[in-house]
């Protein structure tokens, strides 16, 4: 039996990770300045609509964890030295062959709706593996690298899980958003959870001040046995897409903590604001038609090729990024699979972009439309005039709202957003191979079995070279285009919160993290 209460091993099962902040600080006059700490507010300054999809927290990947984690809890949970410890499972336990994996509960954890925690729960959760809308679940659903071919109710308080082939260290992906658990409503009827959370986390939502899209407003779950490990009353996540106006809301107070581009970052200090760092994120661009539904030259590997090619990344970086690092890599640097071999192989050379184009039959080029954000805009601008002179059109649209962003996925050939690899089987499963990267459904028997060789991998030296060989694929393949490793910039109003510090290479702060100074 292995009991999830003492340290156990880093955890590599979030797509996006989390930000630590700061141990609690000693209250060094004692009652009194305790009492002056504000906890009733923490306002959080987000890029983007963390609810776009409703409240079903098994249609997102773990760039929305946060969000969710304040609604929702998981099965295990993501500690803040980034490993695993308990959640709504307090112990577990594998079978000698690790195929078989049993979670023992906790008791009298309720949800919203009413309903209480117990196996069948879990069971009805894990059954809805099939649904292709639940992109947390594509890597245990039929045929997925980490299949759970069946789900048994060993007694109230005990469930087990029996995967198709073995899988050790399984416990670490249930502190992701695969591991998140809805009440029995939501199980049974997953389009209740569109407008309404089901969940039994720490917070619950305010349905009153929220106003879908612009702010989401939580309010302290009394009934959660570990609410108290949530230092604020209230948390409001608010939408504010621009990158300027974001800095601006933290530097005038409107939001107590805000993710900062690389851009606004300089600002942010001159006003007094503390920024927290940490690399690991690539920013990419992602081809969504691999098959040229959408722009018939996309079709083409040689014509995605050509698009690496015809990218100034350098010129990129230091005219927008200064303090960033090019990447030709979809790994990051500190990456066990980035090689060196792609930074040459596929570095800027504008006649190889119109060789390869020629040789796909545009030869006098092709046009498309991609669709940006605020914070992608000004990239995007700059890439248009180098694919211009290679002969390659891109319109850009700004989007009018989250959701058409989301939506391009399905009407645009490429999307261009930040990548974090902590977890590269997951990332690879819930979004890349199955997720909303690849609404076409387009297979690449290459791609498949690296990230396969990734999830078997027994030991570093196995990992590394079926992880080089998945960042290989990903570039040579042109399903991503790599321009920079960025930083990733939490700023905090350091009269308010507590300084930011990082779990491991986890990129999004823990709710329960966050602390008031005193």
């Amino acid at each position: 039996m292995n009991l999830l209460t003492s340290p156990a091993r880093r955890s590599a099962a979030v797509l996006a990770g989390a930000l630590l902040l700061g141990s609690l600080t000693a209250c060094g006059g004692g009652n009194q300045a305790a009492a002056n700490v504000d906890k009733s507010t923490l306002t959080i300054g987000v890029e983007s609509d963390n609810a776009s999809f409703g409240f079903d927290p098994l249609k997102v990947a773990d760039g929305q964890r946060q969000f969710f984690q304040g609604l929702y809890d998981s099965l295990m949970t993501l500690q803040p030295d980034g490993s695993v410890g308990p959640g709504l499972a307090k112990e577990f336990s594998y079978n000698a062959d690790n195929t078989v994996l049993t979670l023992t509960l906790k008791e009298g954890v309720t949800f919203t709706d009413g309903s209480t925690l117990d196996a069948a729960m879990v069971k009805a959760n894990l059954d809805r593996r099939s649904d292709t809308a639940l992109s947390a679940y594509s890597a245990i659903a039929k045929g997925g690298a980490q299949e759970i071919a069946s789900v048994d109710v060993v007694s109230p308080t005990q469930v087990s899980l029996t995967f198709a082939k073995a899988q050790p260290g399984f416990e670490k992906n249930l502190a992701s958003t695969m591991g998140m658990i809805v009440g029995k409503k939501g199980a049974a009827d997953s389009s209740t959870l569109s407008a309404t959370p089901d969940g039994s986390g720490p917070y619950t939502l305010d349905t009153a001040a929220t106003v879908k899209g612009n702010k989401y407003v939580m309010q302290k779950n009394d009934k959660n046995a570990d609410a108290g490990k949530y230092a604020y009353s209230s948390i409001v996540f608010t939408t504010i897409q621009d990158p300027q106006a974001r800095a601006n809301a933290l530097v005038s107070g409107q939001v107590d903590v805000a993710a900062l581009t690389s851009s606004t970052v300089d600002f942010a200090k001159s006003k007094g604001v503390g920024v927290s760092q940490i690399g690991g994120t690539v920013q990419t661009m992602f081809t969504f038609d691999k098959i040229g539904k959408t722009s018939p030259a996309f079709g083409s590997e040689k014509v995605r090729q050509a698009i690496q090619h015809g990218i100034n990344r350098k010129a990129l970086v230091d005219a927008l990024h200064k303090g960033d690092l090019p990447a030709w890599n979809v790994l990051p640097k500190d990456s066990a699979g980035f090689t060196e071999d792609l930074n040459t192989r596929f570095a800027y050379d504008p006649s190889k972009a119109k060789s390869l184009l020629a040789e796909a039959g545009y030869s006098s080029g092709f046009e498309f439309t991609i669709v940006a954000s605020a914070q992608t805009q000004t990239d995007l601008q700059a890439i248009q005039k180098d694919l211009a002179a290679v002969g390659i059109t891109m319109k850009i649209k700004l989007a009018a709202s989250t959701d058409e962003i989301f939506a391009s996925g399905t009407t645009t050939p490429l999307g261009y957003g930040p990548l974090s690899w902590d977890n590269p089987v997951g990332l690879m499963y819930g979004v890349v191979l199955n997720g909303f990267m690849n609404l076409q459904k387009t297979t690449d028997d290459q791609l498949t079995a690296a990230t396969a060789e990734v999830a078997a991998a027994k030991d570093d030296a196995a990992r590394k070279a079926a992880l080089t060989k998945l960042n290989t694929r990903l570039v040579e393949s042109g399903w991503m285009i790599p321009l920079y490793e960025s930083l990733t910039n939490q700023g905090y109003n350091t009269k308010k919160v507590q300084q930011v510090k990082f779990a491991g290479t986890n990129a999004y702060p823990l709710l329960s993290s966050y602390e008031p100074t005193n």
